[in-house]
């Protein structure tokens, strides 16, 4: 059956892509790009891998709060078949998240409370982290930078915005059972579907507060998700930097973190388009040509996007050659023993 939604996610990704090609003069993008030193190429790779290390242990971490150590080879998996999917859905990763859940209960052998609890649970940290990254940046860009920017009445907003959505998030995870008082007063949801709600809510407080009495596991996972982020931004200045472009690391910080943002709004598959066009405009709105911002945006999601991508479909593609030929295996061994007991009964 053909899914005519992806079709159209698809079609209009490229639209998008065209679009902001067309604006600027592909030419000089195209110059950028050959001018692109393939050792600072392999550089940005090399920070790629770091960061898919990262954050796969981040994910095995997360399964230690709730008290269900997955292992590494198990949680290499569960992550490479969610990268996959989230490089063919929309952005805001529900499908992959999902999948995820669905292969730590099947795979992992977890529960499924356990597994949409670890879910959220390193979601929400992440997430914090990715935000409070985001505010630090935009305050220290508008006091430091206030001169250069040409949209300062848009970053207030969005930095208010940023600032009510922590302090959600914050109150989230530190009180998640308060969420129910959200829930109950709502007459069209079953009862039914309250109290499992309410009885999750319960068991996800329950896992925070092990999360905030295991100190050290815990400053460990926010480092990690800082870090996470923070390396995006690393990898971004190595980028525009061998490009001969003179930006500050606060700047590119701050532009890269913007633009991942953008690219989570679910729109296109994997945030394609909707993170190149949100590149370029912060390059724009800091004085230095599109040109520029398309440039470094295309070469930074081919580390970061297709090269994921590519690395998942060959894990993939590898462990379901390993998993069939071990059926062979299997079966030849099976028809082995089948024929030595046939003679055996023939003696």
């Amino acid at each position: 059956m053909i899914d005519y939604k992806k079709i159209f996610l698809y079609t209009a990704s490229l639209v998008a892509m065209a679009a902001l090609l067309w604006m600027a003069d592909f030419q000089e993008i195209l110059t950028h790009l050959i001018a692109m030193d393939i050792k600072i190429l392999i550089q940005v790779v090399l920070l790629q891998m770091l960061t898919i290390f990262l954050i796969i242990w981040q994910w095995r971490l997360t399964s230690q709060v709730i008290g269900n150590t997955v292992s590494w080879n198990k949680m290499i998996y569960i992550n490479m078949i969610g990268t996959f999917v989230e490089s063919i859905t929309p952005a805001l990763k529900t499908g992959s998240e999902l999948t995820r859940v669905y292969f730590l209960r099947s795979h992992a052998g977890l529960s499924l409370t356990s597994s949409v609890s670890m879910l959220i649970l390193q979601k929400a940290i992440s997430l914090s982290a990715f935000i409070l990254l985001n505010i630090t940046g935009l305050v220290f860009f508008l006091t430091s930078y206030s001169e250069k920017i040409s949209n300062t009445n848009f970053f207030i907003v969005y930095l208010i915005v940023l600032a009510v959505i922590f302090l959600l998030l914050i109150f989230f995870i530190t009180s998640p059972k308060s969420l129910s008082h959200l829930i109950n007063p709502i007459h069209f949801i079953p009862e039914r579907f309250k109290i499992k709600a309410e009885s999750f809510l319960v068991r996800l407080q329950l896992t925070v507060a092990n999360l905030f009495k295991n100190t050290r596991l815990f400053l460990m996972i926010v480092v990690q998700a800082l870090v996470i982020w923070i390396l995006y931004a690393v990898k971004a200045y190595i980028i525009v930097r061998s490009l001969g472009i003179g930006i500050d690391f606060a700047e590119i910080t701050v532009a890269t973190l913007f633009s991942y943002m953008i690219a989570m709004i679910p729109l296109f598959p994997g945030g394609l388009g909707s993170f190149e066009a949100a590149y370029s405009f912060m390059f724009v709105s800091m004085g230095f040509d599109i040109e520029i911002g398309i440039a470094s945006a295309l070469t930074l999601r081919l580390v970061t996007f297709w090269f994921v991508f590519l690395i998942s479909v060959i894990y993939l593609a590898v462990h379901a050659l390993k998993g069939n030929l071990q059926k062979i295996r299997t079966l030849f061994y099976d028809l082995d023993v089948q024929k030595d007991m046939e003679r055996r009964h023939e003696l």
